[in-house]
């Protein structure tokens, strides 16, 4: 009997102490949890958004963290992300809202600045860009098509769905790996730059939630610095540069019904928007809202030729004159009921 008490004795004595144990463990936990919370640090941003994440990223790899910020507004039509460097706002990026949105910061050349590489759409079409980050602003230097490498399906080449990558293919040079010349025509909205003569194959790790995409032929990737791969890809060097000279906000006010000069009325506005990516007409009037995607045709120092992408007859020549710029448009002639060539003021929205 007293042997029985001792042993029920200690058996108390060990759960109680147990007890505590696991009760102190817990409430550490618990500490260590709002310890976090008290630290992590409170941005003002435009009331207006609605922070989505705040992530701590080295993102200049200094060894310090940094931190991200990304919100939207309330009817989810722009994504801003705020990038903060010692508690100082130091970029701030606006972009379409979108369904899926991925980045990775890689240092992919040999300036202090990263580059980002974005994935960004919806279910109905994704771009995967490289972008850079010049001026403050991020630039976009490479649209690319995505393939995947799955170490479970060796000598195999899928498409990278935004889930299913874990990381970009990059070896110790900084060097990304990249086949080109292939023909590949994607089914899916998605950007057709009007600076690259095609997209080319970039490679991410990852695992594959779809194996039986694959690609059935491509030619033998290799490792290649990000600008060879851009000098590879894009049009010939003196292209580039005279397509950036033309990059710019090109607009004016002509009178859209001639009865009613008197009357603001019977004024129109165009538009001329030519991005690094894209060109879109836009002209507003009493009569008629037009926005209209470009195709680029030729380029030159002095005149720059574009069409519509939805009927390639309709035809939009700007010239350049000592930087007096003019416009002739068979669509505009079309819309406006005569032929005509109208002055345009460039601004610059580089």
């Amino acid at each position: 009997m007293k042997f029985r008490f001792i042993f029920c004795f200690l058996a108390i004595t060990v759960l109680d102490l147990s007890c505590k144990k696991n009760n102190v463990t817990v409430q550490n936990d618990s500490e260590k949890s709002s310890i976090k919370q008290v630290e992590k640090k409170v941005y003002e941003i435009p009331s207006e958004l609605k922070i989505i994440s705040q992530e701590e990223i080295d993102f200049d790899d200094d060894g310090t963290k940094d931190t991200i910020i990304t919100a939207t507004d309330d009817k989810a039509i722009n994504t801003t992300e705020f990038w903060l460097k010692n508690n100082e706002f130091l970029y701030e990026f606006t972009y379409p809202w979108g369904s899926i949105n991925k980045k990775w910061l890689v240092n992919l050349d040999d300036d202090a600045e990263i580059e980002i590489v974005r994935i960004q759409g919806d279910e109905d079409g994704v771009d995967y860009v490289i972008y850079d980050i010049i001026d403050k602003e991020q630039k976009a230097i490479l649209y690319f098509n995505p393939v995947l490498e799955d170490n479970r399906y060796p000598n195999q080449f899928m498409w990278a769905y935004p889930n299913d990558i874990k990381g970009l293919i990059v070896n110790q040079k900084r060097e990304i790996k990249a086949s080109l010349n292939n023909d590949y025509q994607r089914d899916d909205n998605h950007t057709e730059t009007e600076s690259q003569k095609e997209l080319p194959f970039i490679f991410f790790n990852g695992k594959t939630s779809q194996p039986e995409m694959k690609f059935s032929r491509m030619n033998k990737p290799q490792f290649m610095k990000v600008e060879a791969v851009i000098n590879k890809v894009f049009k010939n060097k003196l292209d580039q540069n005279i397509y950036k000279e033309w990059l710019g906000t090109y607009s004016c006010t002509f009178l859209r019904m001639k009865e009613e000069s008197g009357d603001p009325r019977g004024w129109g506005m165009m538009n001329l928007v030519i991005q690094d990516n894209m060109a879109i007409f836009k002209l507003d009037s009493y009569v008629e809202n037009i926005s209209k995607d470009l195709k680029l045709i030729d380029i030159d120092k002095d005149k720059i030729v574009f069409s519509m992408k939805e009927d390639k007859s309709k035809m939009f020549i700007i010239t350049n004159n000592g930087q007096l710029f003019n416009i002739k448009s068979s669509f505009i002639d079309e819309m406006v009921g005569e032929s005509q060539t109208y002055k345009l003021e460039k601004n610059k929205n580089r």
